[in-house]
């Protein structure tokens, strides 16, 4: 059986070969879901489907609620012809929380969530001087759904994201500072169990603008719209299989410009391409509500080596996660750890050089079903 089961996620990994939830989108929203490199979007079976997939509540009765911390470390670094650099942005710390009811033999149900769905750390100013400076951005997300049962293998969701940003970036001698609360954007997803032990799932989100202004200056921060569709094999019992594929339209965020008065007072052109990422998870269930968890994901970098900036900085990247989760104390605790290894990439123009990249992320949460 173990060997059936090593052979099948090879033969799901093989789509993926020849391509990160990249940019600046934060990848792993859920302890439970990380641990399965984020191939979930077709189990969707515990309260994370708020975020990944919210048509998943629809077979889970009662309410739920979740609370979790997401620590990240992250060593990136640039060699030049005179050493090594480091980027001294340092990845931030981040909480979420997701809920969901779903009234017992009703068709009808709710999801909300809160997550840190993007950010950027990256301070390259002891590198490259006031040229790139340093930027700090955080977009977190306020989702709300309606999930509707349309019968027992079928379920659909529409939904709302409230998008809350804040930003600081100091570059070439300009300072800019503003918060957002004022951007939407929505999505839809769907679950559907077409045969005993398969489901596929789909979660699709649109993009959204964000307006920031500081006195005079303004800058309008590009969300890109983003599609993850996903298959899951219940082989055994014991023993669940799924894959995933999810694009990114990071061609849509063109630049990253500060005006004031309609001039370019800083300008940050980004030669973005649309991406795709792969993954791959297993759940092995010992006993009833108690999984381990392993995932692959390989992510394609957004930004393209001719005309790269150091304000994104991402590359292609190769993701192992290990989890689990059980029963403890009245609660479900879940628990990951995910190693990310960037290849080496090296790029020209005026940023020119060889960056590295590594991160690390440990992810724990608490859930409580009523």
């Amino acid at each position: 059986m173990l060997k059936k089961v090593i052979v099948m996620m090879f033969c799901l990994l093989g789509i993926s070969s020849p391509l990160q939830a990249s940019g600046f989108l934060q990848s792993e929203l859920a302890a439970s879901a990380a641990g399965v490199g984020n191939a979930f979007v077709a189990t969707a079976d515990d309260v994370a489907a708020a975020i990944y997939n919210p048509s998943g509540k629809a077979w889970q009765d009662g309410w739920d609620l979740s609370m979790g911390y997401i620590v990240d470390y992250r060593d990136s670094s640039v060699r030049l012809p005179a050493g090594v650099a480091p980027n001294y942005g340092s990845e931030p710390n981040m909480f979420y929380f997701y809920g969901g009811w779903m009234p017992l033999d009703s068709s009808l149900g709710l999801t909300f969530a809160y997550t840190p769905m993007y950010h950027l750390q990256n301070d390259w100013g002891s590198v490259f001087g006031a040229a790139a400076g340093n930027t700090s951005l955080r977009v977190d997300d306020i989702a709300a759904d309606a999930v509707y049962a349309v019968n027992s293998s079928l379920a659909l969701s529409l939904g709302v994201d409230w998008y809350l940003s804040d930003i600081t970036m100091v570059q070439g001698g300009v300072t800019f500072k503003d918060r957002d609360l004022t951007s939407f954007g929505g999505h839809a997803s769907l679950l559907w169990k077409p045969a005993p032990g398969w489901s596929l799932g789909i979660n699709a989100r649109s993009g959204a603008s964000i307006n920031m202004s500081d006195g005079n200056q303004k800058m309008t921060i590009k969300l890109p719209d983003q599609i993850q569709a996903g298959l899951a094999y219940l082989i055994t019992d014991r023993w669940r299989l799924e894959g995933d594929v999810q694009w990114i339209r990071w061609s849509s965020v063109r630049d990253m410009n500060v005006t004031s008065a309609g001039t370019v007072v800083v300008s940050n052109p980004l030669n973005m391409r649309d991406t795709i990422a792969a993954m791959a998870g297993l759940t092995w269930t010992l006993r009833e509500n108690t999984q381990l968890r392993l995932g692959y994901a390989y992510e394609q970098g957004a930004q393209k080596g001719q005309g790269f900036n150091p304000l994104i900085a991402d590359q292609d990247g190769h993701r192992i996660s290990l989890g689990g989760g059980g029963e403890a104390f009245g609660l479900h605790l879940d628990a990951v750890y995910s190693y990310t290894f960037y290849p080496k990439k090296t790029v020209s123009g005026p940023f020119a050089g060889t960056y590295r990249d590594r991160r690390q992320m440990l992810a724990l949460s608490m859930s409580r079903h009523f």
